[in-house]
C-alpha cells in the first residue's frame, strides 16, 4: 500500500487579491476543472479571489468569505432597446462592462485569464491600465472550432479568429506544457513559463494496493469530441484486441458536447454494437472516477496533439498505466518503459495497449509504482503556488 502526506508546505504571503476570470465555469472540461482546482486551493492558501465567469457558479465553488463569484454581465438591459449589434460586439460590450464593474467594487491587484481569451486582458487594462495580466494559454489556436459550431463558442463569451493577434497585450504567459509553450513561440515569438496542470486532491487521499490484480480493463476519458479519437479505439478494440485478449474489456467515460452531437450518437451506436464496451456519457465526481481508474489495467488517450491531459494523470494516481501519442504535451507526464508508454504512431498505441494487456505481474507492479509516484507531482499545492509566484512579479503589490 502506498500513500502521500498532502498537507500543505505551508502558506505564502496572503495579501494578494486576484481577479481570476474563466467565461463558462458552468460547462465540464479540463479547463474548468483545473480552474475550480486553483480557485479551492488559493482559497485554502488564504487568498482572496474574484471569479468572473459567463453562468451560475457550479456547487464545486468554494463558498468562502474570500472567495466571491460574479457573472458576466448583459449591458443590454442598461441601454436603448433600438441599439443592434453583432453577436461578437455584444459579448465585447458585455465583458468590458463586466470587468469595469468587478475591478471597481473589489479594487483586485492582479487579473489572471484562465483561457486563451485576451480580449479579457483588454477589458481590464481599459478598466485599469497598471493592473497586471496573465493568461494561462491550454493552446494558442482553437482546434475544436468548425463553420457550424462558431455560434456556439460566441455564446460562451469566446472569440476564435480574434484573439491570435492579442496575446502579447497580456504581461505574462502562462502554458500549460512544453508542447503548447514551443507552438505559441514557434507562432507568434512569445516565451511562456510553462505551468503543469493539478489534479484534484481526492486522487491522493486514498491508499493504494498496486500489486493488486486488475482485469483487461481499458479505459479512455475525454469530452466526446472527434480529435478525441473514441471511434478509433473502438475499431481496434472490435478488429484486434477483443479477438486476441478475449475477456477485454472498453470503457469510455465522457460527457456529449453541444457543438459535436452527431459524433456522440455515433459513437453511442458504435459502443452499442461491440461486446465488452460500456459508454458512460455523464458527468463523473472524482470517487466515481477512482473506481474507473482503479478497475482499469490501462489508460489510453488516442488524441494526437493534446496540448495536456488531466485524465491521463488521474488514471496513473490510481494504478492505471497510461499509453499516450509522442506528438503531444501528454508524452512529457511519462518516460517510456518507466511510468508509461509513449508511441510515435497508430500501430505502436496498439502494440503497447496489447502489450500491458498480456503483461507479467510483477512488470506491470514495477510500472505502476513509477505512475503513481510521477502522478503526485501534479498536486494542487504545486499548480497553485507556481501560479501565485508569477502573479506577484507583476502585481500591483
Amino acid at each position: 500500500m502506498e500513500s502521500f502526506n498532502f498537507i500543505r508546505s505551508g502558506n505564502l504571503p496572503n495579501n494578494l487579491r486576484i481577479l481570476l476570470i474563466h467565461p463558462h465555469l458552468h460547462l465540464f472540461g479540463g479547463s474548468e476543472k483545473l480552474t475550480k482546482i486553483l480557485i479551492n486551493e488559493l482559497d485554502g492558501l488564504g487568498y482572496e479571489v474574484v471569479v468572473l465567469s459567463g453562468g451560475k457558479a457550479s456547487a464545486d465553488i468554494p463558498v468562502s468569505p474570500r472567495v466571491k463569484y460574479e457573472v458576466i454581465t448583459d449591458v443590454f438591459t442598461k441601454i436603448p432597446s433600438d441599439v443592434i449589434l453583432s453577436i461578437r460586439s455584444e459579448k465585447i460590450l458585455n465583458i468590458i462592462y463586466s470587468v469595469d464593474d468587478v475591478i471597481s467594487r473589489y479594487k483586485p491587484d492582479v487579473c489572471l485569464v484562465m483561457i486563451q481569451e485576451p480580449i479579457y486582458v483588454i477589458a481590464t487594462k481599459l478598466a485599469d491600465p497598471r493592473m497586471g495580466t496573465a493568461l494561462y494559454i491550454h493552446y494558442p489556436f482553437e482546434e475544436e472550432l468548425t463553420s457550424n459550431n462558431v455560434y456556439v463558442f460566441l455564446t460562451l463569451y469566446r472569440f476564435p479568429h480574434l484573439y491570435e493577434g492579442l496575446y502579447r497585450i497580456a504581461d505574462l504567459h502562462m502554458t500549460n506544457s512544453n508542447y503548447t509553450a514551443s507552438a505559441l513561440y514557434k507562432s507568434f515569438g512569445i516565451e511562456s513559463n510553462v505551468t503543469y496542470p493539478a489534479i484534484d486532491w481526492d486522487y491522493f487521499k486514498k491508499e493504494l494496493d498496486l500489486t493488486e490484480d486488475r482485469g483487461n480493463v481499458i479505459l479512455t476519458v475525454g469530452r466526446f469530441v472527434p480529435q478525441k479519437r473514441h471511434d478509433v479505439l473502438l475499431n481496434w478494440f472490435k478488429r484486434y484486441i477483443k479477438p486476441e485478449v478475449p475477456d477485454a474489456e472498453l470503457v469510455i467515460v465522457g460527457v456529449p458536447d453541444m457543438r459535436f452531437l452527431e459524433y456522440y450518437e455515433r459513437l453511442k451506436k458504435l459502443s452499442s454494437e461491440v461486446e465488452g464496451v460500456t459508454l458512460v456519457d455523464r458527468v463523473l465526481t472524482p470517487t466515481e472516477m477512482m473506481k474507473y481508474y482503479r478497475t482499469a489495467k490501462v489508460y489510453v488517450h488516442l488524441r494526437i496533439g493534446e496540448h495536456f491531459g488531466m485524465a491521463p494523470v488521474e488514471a496513473m494516481s490510481q494504478g492505471a498505466i497510461p499509453i499516450l501519442p509522442e506528438r503531444s504535451g501528454l508524452a512529457e507526464v511519462v518516460t517510456s518503459g518507466r511510468d508509461g508508454f509513449v508511441a510515435n504512431n497508430d500501430d505502436d498505441l496498439l502494440k503497447y495497449v496489447m502489450s500491458v494487456l498480456k503483461m507479467p505481474k510483477n512488470e506491470l507492479t514495477e510500472i505502476r509504482k513509477f505512475a503513481y509516484r510521477r502522478a503526485w507531482y501534479f498536486n494542487p499545492d504545486r499548480f497553485a503556488k507556481e501560479v501565485i509566484h508569477y502573479l506577484k512579479i507583476i502585481s500591483k503589490k
